[in-house]
């Protein structure tokens, strides 16, 4: 069964990577990001069969192991 779910995240000025479910908005990750001096970093939408999964993705894009 394929059951992957769209997700996407992006790297903190904190340091931590935050992981979210994607709903199809492409402001999402890019107008409601731009600006901010929160997120230094974006990584587009994804499919991942779980949060978990999410997070390890968004981490290998991000550079992280």
């Amino acid at each position: 069964m394929n059951s992957k779910i769209q997700w996407w995240a992006y790297l903190h000025s904190n340091g931590s990577v935050i992981v979210k479910r994607w709903f199809g908005d492409v402001k999402d990750y890019t107008e409601d990001c731009e600006g901010n001096d929160f997120v230094i970093q974006v990584v587009r939408p994804y499919e991942a069969e779980n949060a978990e999964d999410a997070r390890r993705i968004a981490n290998e894009r991000l550079g992280f192991k």
